[in-house]
């Protein structure tokens, strides 16, 4: 597929002046648009004498993000760390693997920074790496091996990564074997209840290059860059070889419960006494920091159906950013438009069903997206848009008038499945009356959405959360399809 064909992210989308929450933005002439002229909910009697509705085919394709379309991660519009990934997915037949790194540097509060000044008294207890959890998607009973190294190599404050970021580390510090559900767990130590934190347990050799090192001039603890050039970051990599591992866990960088602490004991006159000292992530100044989500779909059932075929995919493999996209195009319109003429588009919808996987082990554990997201590429200004009309009232994002959440529904065989429907009115009635163009329509799970031209950006889904295979436009049974509701002129 042509790169001018994929969905477009900028390197620089956190650097602009736009947030990753639901930003607004100005137009100067915005009102309030609904789905519908009338709302879905009072839509006139489909009486098949003057209101009739319809079902028309369209035709999907599955595609993957390339390298130059994936979302950068890491930082919001003011600079502030946001939440990282970690963890493994090692068992999705359907999708493939998934492999989820933080690398992030660490710094004390502030410089020239002193231990106590009784430096041949100072005795190292442990040096334990702490993460704020926030959340996990998959199976939480499945055992994730965590690896802690040190980044030999400078992760840089003024640089956005995108989600492929590699680092080089090779020095491993240490390691820890868990279960995601021990998470949500309260531990008591050292005189405070810590909730909610992943604690690893680094190499004393490491605790002891921190407490050993200098502040004196031209020494690590005189100034940042001293510092960041003598201890250079962590990298958090999931275990590959034979992991067991089947989810990702969200960690709030920016958080307090996000730390490196050295404990550590001090002798003064005579008297010993146990401390603490701890190495945060600069959220001010902004620490370098990076989160590398790498999919591998080799052997997967979606690596079979991302060849494009005449008529399309009978299956849709919708995997949240970063991860893979589906066009929709809908060339039924033409002969629709031909067959009726001029007519009123009261609700034109996109509906899809999740087609599920009988006996599947790991379906309960690894669940659709919240929201799937649609856009249309602009192939004359070879620009992705968004449907300002129908997704955007008053220039904000709003997925209960837009459509694309996930609810439930009974599928084929009675069994719970996740539907979707996705409202473009006012599209196509632009199409039927105006003559507009009838551009193909990206269909994805987005982790944010920006249009820098337009200055919009906006939240969807959780990083890396949600995968669902779907029916495509030739599905035998759930096949996604453009329903109208519409009365003739």
């Amino acid at each position: 597929m042509p790169n001018n064909l994929r969905p477009v992210y900028y390197k620089n989308i956190f650097r602009k002046a736009f947030s990753l929450s639901l930003i607004v933005v100005v137009f100067g002439n915005c009102t309030k648009i609904k789905s519908t002229d009338i709302g879905t909910d009072l839509l006139p009697a489909i009486d098949k004498v003057t209101t009739f509705d319809t079902l028309l085919p369209v035709v999907t394709d599955n595609f993957l993000f390339g390298d130059s379309a994936l979302p950068v991660i890491g930082k919001d519009f003011q600079g502030r760390a946001v939440e990282h990934v970690l963890g493994a997915v090692t068992n999705d037949p359907l999708f493939g693997s998934t492999e989820a790194s933080i690398f992030m540097e660490l710094k004390p509060p502030g410089y020239r920074y002193y231990f106590e000044n009784v430096k041949d008294s100072l005795t190292l207890d442990s040096v334990v790496l702490c993460l704020k959890w926030n959340r996990t998607w998959g199976d939480t009973n499945a055992i994730q091996k965590l690896n802690v190294y040190e980044v030999s190599e400078q992760i840089r404050n003024d640089t956005s990564y995108t989600s492929n970021a590699a680092f080089n580390y090779s020095t491993l510090l240490g390691s820890r074997s868990f279960s995601p559900k021990i998470l949500d767990d309260s531990v008591y130590l050292f005189r405070q209840t810590l909730a909610r934190q992943l604690r690893i347990k680094l190499s004393d050799a490491f605790g002891q290059k921190l407490l050993t090192a200098d502040s004196a001039n031209g020494q690590p603890y005189a100034s940042d860059s001293l510092f960041r050039a003598f201890f250079k970051g962590l990298a958090i990599v999931p275990e590959s070889a034979g992991a067991s591992g089947n989810a990702l866990m969200g960690f709030a960088l920016s958080d307090t419960n996000t730390h490196l602490v050295l404990h550590y004991k001090v002798k003064k006159d005579g008297k010993i006494d146990t401390l603490n000292k701890k190495f945060s992530f600069d959220n001010v100044a902004l620490g370098g920091n990076a989160n590398r989500i790498i999919r591998k779909t080799a052997g997967s059932e979606m690596a079979k159906h991302l060849t494009q075929t005449a008529g399309g995919d009978s299956l849709l493999y919708m995997q949240s950013s970063p991860g893979s996209y589906a066009t929709v195009r809908m060339p039924s319109l033409s002969g629709f438009k031909a067959a009726k003429g001029n007519v009123m588009i009261h609700l034109a919808e996109l509906v899809m069903e999740q087609v599920s996987d009988p006996g599947s082990m790991v379906e309960p554990f690894l669940m659709a997206p919240n929201v799937l997201y649609l856009d249309y590429l602009d192939t004359v200004a070879k620009k992705q848009k968004p449907f300002l009309q129908d997704a955007l009232p008053a220039g904000q994002f709003d997925p209960l008038v837009f459509g694309g959440l996930a609810t439930d529904i009974t599928g084929p065989s009675g069994q719970k499945i996740s539907g979707y429907r996705i409202y473009i009115t006012r599209y196509v009635q632009n199409i039927i009356t105006r003559n507009a163009a009838n551009f193909p329509l990206y269909l994805y799970a987005p982790y944010t959405v920006s249009y820098t031209d337009l200055m919009i950006g906006f939240s969807v889904n959780r990083l890396a959360e949600g995968r669902v295979r779907i029916g495509g436009g030739t599905h035998s049974k759930q096949r996604m399809r453009l329903r109208l509701v519409y009365t003739k002129i």
